[in-house]
Order: C-alpha cells, then sequence, then structure tokens
C-alpha cells in the first residue's frame, strides 16, 4: 500500500498515482494473486542466498545472484512476467505488447532483509520492478514524497532513476522480495520489423 510521507488532504482519496515532482512519474502497480508461487519464490530466496553478495551492494542484507530468476527460465519468475504482462498490456502498450520481442530482462534476484539490515539510496538505469512476497520494512521514495508498505503479492514498477531505499529494519519481521530491470528497446523493435517488411 502507498502511503505519503507528509500528509495532504489533496492526497487523502486516491486510487491512482500521477506523480509530478518535478517531473511526471507513472507507477504501474497491482497485486499478483498465486499464493502457491509466491511461498515457492520465498523459498527459493531462502535456498539460493549468495554469501558474497552480503553487505556487499546498495543492499545491506541478503540476496541471490543478480540473474538467479533468469537461469534456466525460471518457471516461478516467467508465471509471474506473464501474469503482469496480461494484466498490464492494454493499460501500458508502450512496454508490455509484445514484451519479450521490444524489451530485455537484464537481472532478476531475491533479497532478504531482517532486523538490522537496510537498502541504501540509489537508482536504476532502467525500468525497475519489485514484487513482494511478505510485509517488512517500507520502501521510501523520497523525490517522490512517497512510502510503499510491502504486502505479500503487490508489484511495483517504476520508470528509471528514481531515488529508493529502505532505512534500517526495526521489524521483527523478515521481508523477502524479487527485483527486477527491464530495458526497453521498442526502437530496436521498430527497425526490425520496418526491415522486415521491406525484404
Amino acid at each position: 500500500m502507498i502511503n505519503f510521507l507528509q500528509k495532504s488532504k489533496l492526497n487523502e482519496s486516491k486510487n491512482s498515482l500521477t506523480i509530478t515532482y518535478p517531473r511526471t512519474v507513472d507507477i504501474i502497480f497491482g497485486n499478483y494473486p498465486y499464493i502457491d508461487i509466491i511461498n515457492n519464490l520465498i523459498i527459493e530466496i531462502k535456498n539460493n542466498l549468495n554469501s558474497n553478495l552480503e553487505n556487499y551492494t546498495n543492499v545491506k542484507g541478503k540476496m541471490t545472484d543478480w540473474n538467479y530468476f533468469l537461469k534456466d527460465k525460471n518457471k516461478n519468475f516467467y508465471h509471474f512476467m506473464s501474469y503482469i504482462i496480461n494484466q498490464n498490456q492494454s493499460a501500458y502498450p508502450r512496454m508490455f505488447e509484445y514484451f519479450y520481442e521490444k524489451n530485455t530482462i537484464l537481472e532478476a534476484w531475491g533479497n532478504k532483509l531482517e532486523k538490522g539490515d537496510s537498502v541504501s539510496a540509489h537508482v536504476h538505469h532502467h525500468y525497475h520492478g519489485i514484487l513482494y512476497l511478505t510485509e517488512g520494512s517500507d520502501l521510501e521514495l523520497p523525490e517522490l514524497n512517497i512510502k510503499i508498505k510491502p504486502s505479500p503479492g503487490n508489484y511495483y514498477i517504476f520508470p528509471p532513476e528514481i531515488v529508493h531505499k529502505v532505512n534500517i529494519s526495526e521489524s521483527e519481521k523478515t521481508r523477502y522480495s524479487l527485483i527486477f530491470n527491464i530495458m526497453l528497446d521498442s526502437f530496436a523493435y521498430e527497425n526490425k520489423l520496418k526491415n522486415g517488411k521491406e525484404s
């Protein structure tokens, strides 16, 4: 659930969110309802944490390899991707129509944050998505003046260059999440179509 860092009467009854601060930012979000697959993803993360990456990246906690969920076309991850592509195709055709022809999933990994863990403020240079597998510490987006409270099955996709962080967790709940980065390349796809028609 999205909550505002600073309360304002203008923000009390919103069902969708377009933020201009100082640019317009569209956040794609929804809920992935497959509890069995969410549980499978948690188990996969628990069993595949990479101790060499612990506290080594912006994640001051534990994580899998960057490309763990891309290996061998992980069936749980690709089920989730099929779901969000189908759910969002008509509303966001630029990203989701002909998704695999136009885009590249660059990384897909799992995070585990426990009490005392955090994620340093950082940005991604491509579209950045998160699927929450459990509850836990809030994700803060200071530039947009919002924070997101994790809830199992909730997913969010942000445009590039959005600063985000997780403050040091004071929660007793361990937070599991699946993270992925997507590079949009519709220009290359359009060229491919154009060249295909001409030959």
